[in-house]
């Protein structure tokens, strides 16, 4: 009895050193026989690789409060952002999952179907984007600026002015105004929401 109990344990050991050999072989990039594949660069979320099916580049941004001057203050939080640029140096910038939705949003709506808005002093990107319900502020003062750029900005001009809407869907302001005005900057994204839009 104590002879098969020993035998058992020796079986044991030397199966789990296998295994840990075989373990630590892995993680030293070789397998038992040839080298383990390197590993491969991060697949794209789903609403990016949208983007990106639909000649966007996408990109993590994160907002920005700019103040008068050169001040840049980063805020919390991160998004994924789909960037179109046209050849004429023009570019319009929307949020990756309002691009990639299944069903329509208040910022696709607003694109398509350019909807008026009162005319108002002061910026008209953001005059436009509240006259349609959304909103581009990061304060009440005139001189309340911000937007969203890339990780580390220093620029506060980098900082893009974007609308969003009840639902949680952003596009470029000055973008959107363009858009309504008839001018396409970046790309024409009426055709590249996976959602049918009424009205497109």
């Amino acid at each position: 009895m104590k002879r098969s109990h020993a035998l058992a344990v020796s079986v044991l050991a030397l199966v789990s050193g296998t295994a840990v050999a075989a373990n630590a072989a892995n993680a030293a990039g070789t397998a038992h026989d040839g080298p383990v594949a390197a590993p491969t660069r991060h697949s794209l979320s789903a609403d990016a690789a949208w983007c990106e099916q639909q000649g966007g580049k996408a990109e993590t941004r994160v907002p920005y409060y700019t103040g008068t001057g050169n001040k840049i203050t980063p805020l919390g939080g991160a998004r994924e952002m789909c960037i179109f640029a046209a050849g004429d140096g023009s570019q319009i910038m929307i949020a990756a999952d309002t691009l990639a939705a299944d069903k329509p949003t208040l910022a696709a709506l607003a694109y398509v179907r350019k909807p008026d808005g009162p005319s108002s002093p002061g910026n008209p990107s953001i005059a436009y984007c509240q006259g349609i319900n959304g909103t581009a502020m990061f304060g009440n003062k005139p001189t309340d600026g911000g937007g969203w750029g890339p990780k580390n900005e220093t620029d506060p001009s980098k900082a893009t002015s974007s609308c969003m809407f009840a639902d949680g869907s952003v596009i470029d302001a000055w973008g959107l105004k363009y858009h309504k005005g008839g001018v396409i900057r970046g790309a024409d994204l009426t055709k590249k929401f996976r959602a049918a839009i009424p009205g497109a």
